[in-house]
């Protein structure tokens, strides 16, 4: 038990829903006489005002620090208890929920006295795992420095513009003095935005008068290191000096994306078939040229469908240009007929008038260019035609840039080749996370005109505008339930940073170099599934500890008969299911026992390999959908550790079918139902596992081989990446390392288990009596037992000349 912990429970007869249905008055005895409950009492509705002022009361009068509420659903109520109850000081991962209503006492048809003891094993379980938690200190966030916009792009100034109007200091990091330079290569990056020139201009004056900015001249990133709220950020000197080196609050990366010309596969020659950004120039240099000029918005024949929309738009920027200033320049826009023409009804009138005209093409039939000379097909009659030009202006290739990527690799942003810096999203409450994105602005986040990248920057001043004037306020806070890292543990092998996909993980500059073993708590979403993966368990799910599960599947799977099932529901998928299955009524097998996690991807191995150790005979867990996982493929790394118990469990000599990881959807109760039904009857086909002496050290064994460094850093290797587009994750030589892998489980099995022997009996065996102990064969054995005084884990001395083998003193 936690030093002096105090557990309430408070079960909710919830009008009819609950009272009539299970016998509240044996459930409250039941629970009085538990050691880890301190106080029991029964409310109507403890979710209305009167319900609430009694257990607001109880937990002052008691001195309750943990409270546990047998009711509804905990999706729908738990942030409502933590709200109403912050006043007695109880914060979040103090307070549980048991779904009671919906997990027992609407959807089967046990009788009142078995319904009680039903929602005594879970509250039980919830009770222990509370009592498992060490809560941390609710941590406050402070900003040491200005807000740093770098990497140059044209967002710098609205992003800097919006922090100025708030008044807060930045520094916009730019690689010329002069803006007057960057105006001049704006169409680089954002072709056909002449119109927004005189507006752009207006905004860098502005910036560049405000007391609030600071502009400096650097060369590269080199890195970045720190948290939100403090940061230190190196650049090379442009003039070939020392580093420079700048302490800043937070870091808005202003990146524009690359604009590339489509090759000959399109003709194009840099002279007379050109793109864009080279037309722009053209504009530039020499002015408008005369003669028949021809837009090929040829994006859908690219590939890229989707930036047709961009193309087409700077296409009338630069024909609208060409014909307010050359009345000999005819002018000729060519676009798939699949593409809705992107102008307003004034912009007709005003093409028209221009005598702009707009031809469309079959998109069946990709255009030809020739010498003079495109030629289409007509999507009205299908006849070929032909459309001289003398000069052909094609569609860009967008990319993000290799200076773009340099940036975004030394912030820790996922480039997967091919795509732009959009960040994933986690699909989480706004509460879990401290920081609502990546501060990322620019057509480099994705393909976007001006407008829209002034925009994202003013969107990701205003953001962090919020942050710094709640932390000048004092009223900045890291979220609790996010992952930390116990720096004595970790010995910066970047597994967790390399599967996290929040991008919470960073490097921190100390003893050993760069080593990510430093988690921003404002970043952070707590999906848990890199603590789970750590070799070393170094890191740890703060409030909502791998400690806490293992403590509740514990005192769980000892409760349990031997025909019951322990299932863990992913609060997206599994337990939103069977939530939506007690709203309605739906019956389903009673005997299954479901626990909540956050994400299925927060259960440690250990945890499963614990519920079979404390007495559980079998473990459903269920997620979400595949490819549909809130946090960061908590499914897919899931799937890689239940392989590794079925491994496990077939080296017991227990069938492989007695862990099962399924998934479910919320809105479809009906089949969450067909699947634990079809599990509890195929698991009541295999019957219990005995629980001898053998068996019981089998399990052991298991529990301690989950825990071994070298098994968990293969089975990290297993674990899907966030660049990797296939569920579950790159399966290349898959048979290969399939075998290899239980070859390592296998070796660590056995040592695993000779280690328990020697540590329980503290005496010496030979290797004939450690193989009968374990019932394994010798030749095998002498290998892992050779190995293991070579590492070190255990002793040999010799008597009469034959090896004894024993743990080191």
């Amino acid at each position: 038990m936690a030093d002096n912990s105090k557990i309430g429970v408070f079960l909710c007869e919830c009008g009819r829903r609950i009272a009539p249905l299970v016998d509240l008055k044996d459930l409250a005895a039941k629970l009085e006489a538990d050691p880890l409950v301190d106080y029991v009492a029964v409310e109507p509705f403890s979710c209305l005002a009167p319900g609430l002022d009694q257990i607001t009361k109880a937990v002052e009068e008691k001195g309750l620090d943990r409270v546990v509420i047998a009711g509804c659903e905990a999706r729908v109520m738990l942030k409502k208890f933590q709200n109403e109850l912050a006043a007695t000081g109880l914060e979040e991962g103090q307070i549980d929920i048991v779904n009671l209503r919906g997990h027992v006492a609407q959807v089967s048809d046990l009788s009142p006295e078995e319904k009680a003891a039903k929602g005594f094993k879970l509250i039980k379980a919830v009770a222990a795992g509370l009592d498992a938690l060490a809560p941390s200190v609710h941590e406050q966030v402070e900003f040491k420095g200005p807000v740093m916009i770098l990497g140059g792009g044209i967002a710098t100034y609205s992003a800097a513009q919006e922090l100025s109007r708030r008044e807060i200091e930045s520094i916009i990091a730019v690689s010329t003095d002069e803006w007057e330079d960057e105006i001049r290569m704006l169409h680089e990056h954002y072709p056909g935005e002449r119109h927004y020139y005189d507006r752009m201009e207006a905004i860098m004056r502005d910036v560049d008068a405000s007391p609030f900015v600071r502009r400096i001249t650097v060369g590269e990133l080199s890195s970045v290191s720190g948290r939100t709220g403090e940061y230190l950020v190196t650049f090379s000197d442009p003039m070939g000096g020392p580093p420079r080196v700048y302490e800043v609050g937070a870091i808005i990366a202003a990146l524009d994306g690359q604009m590339l010309n489509q090759g000959t596969n399109f003709g194009h020659d840099g002279r007379t078939v050109i793109c864009h950004t080279e037309a722009e120039e053209l504009l530039w240099t020499k002015g408008v040229p005369e003669g028949q000029i021809v837009f090929w918005i040829n994006d859908y024949e690219a590939g890229h469908p989707e930036y047709a929309y961009l193309a087409s738009r700077a296409a009338w920027s630069m024909a609208r240009y060409m014909r307010e200033r050359s009345p000999l320049t005819k002018v000729t826009v060519l676009y798939n007929h699949q593409m809705p023409v992107p102008l307003s009804a004034g912009e007709r009138a005003a093409s028209r008038k221009l005598g702009i005209d707009w031809v469309a093409y079959d998109g069946a039939l990709r255009p030809t260019v020739q010498a003079g000379y495109v030629t289409y097909c007509d999507p009205e009659d299908h006849t070929e035609q032909e459309m001289p030009w003398d000069r052909l202006i094609l569609s860009p290739r967008r990319s993000v840039g290799q200076e773009a990527t340099k940036v975004a690799h030394v912030l820790g942003l996922e480039h997967v080749e091919g795509h732009f810096l959009e960040p994933h999203k986690q699909r989480v409450r706004p509460e879990m996370v401290g920081r609502a994105e990546a501060f990322l602005a620019g057509s480099a986040r994705y393909p976007c005109d001006l407008h829209e990248a002034l925009r994202q920057g003013r969107r990701a001043a205003s953001k962090t505008a919020e942050m710094v004037e709640k932390a000048q306020t004092g009223e900045l806070f890291a979220p609790r339930m996010v992952c930390t890292v116990d720096q004595s543990k970790c010995i910066g092998c970047g597994l967790c940073k390399e599967i996290c996909d929040c991008g919470g993980i960073e490097p921190v500059e100390g003893h050993g170099g760069n080593i990510p073993r430093h988690v921003d708590p404002m970043v952070c979403t707590g999906g848990g599934t890199c603590a789970a993966a750590c070799p070393y368990h170094a890191l740890t799910l703060q409030n909502n500890t791998t400690s806490q599960r293992e403590a509740r599947v514990s005192t769980l799977s000892k409760e349990l008969a031997a025909d019951e099932i322990l299932s863990f529901g992913c609060a997206w998928g599994g337990l939103a299911a069977a939530d939506n299955a007690g709203v309605k009524g739906l019956k389903y097998d009673p005997r299954m026992y479901m626990l909540r996690v956050g994400c299925i991807g927060q259960l440690d191995p250990s945890v499963m390999a614990r519920a079979f150790l404390e007495g559980a005979n079998s473990l459903l867990l269920i997620g979400c959908p595949p490819e549909d996982c809130h946090h960061s493929y908590g499914l897919d790394h899931t799937w890689s550790r239940v392989n590794l118990i079925k491994k496990l469990l077939h080296l017991c000599g227990f069938d492989r079918r007695r862990i099962a990881l399924a998934h479910a959807d919320l809105n479809n109760p009906e089949e969450y139902i067909r699947t634990v039904n079809s599990f509890v009857n195929q698991m009541a086909d295999l019957g219990p596992i005995e629980r001898n002496s053998e068996n019981l050290e089998k399990l052991a064994g298991l529990y301690a081989t989950v825990n071994n460094a070298r098994v968990r850093w293969v089975l990290g290797a297993t674990l899907r990446r966030p660049w990797e587009e296939i569920y579950p994750g790159n399966q290349r030589n898959a048979l290969a390392f399939d075998r290899d892998m239980m070859g390592v489980v296998s070796e660590e099995f056995i040592k695993s288990r000779v280690a328990n022997l020697l540590r329980d009996t503290q005496k010496p065996y030979q290797l004939h009596e450690l193989a009968n102990a374990l019932q394994a064969e010798e030749k095998p054995l002498m290998e892992s037992v050779r190995e293991m005084v070579g590492e070190g884990l255990i002793g040999r001395m010799h008597k009469d000349g034959k090896a004894h083998y024993m743990l080191r003193a």
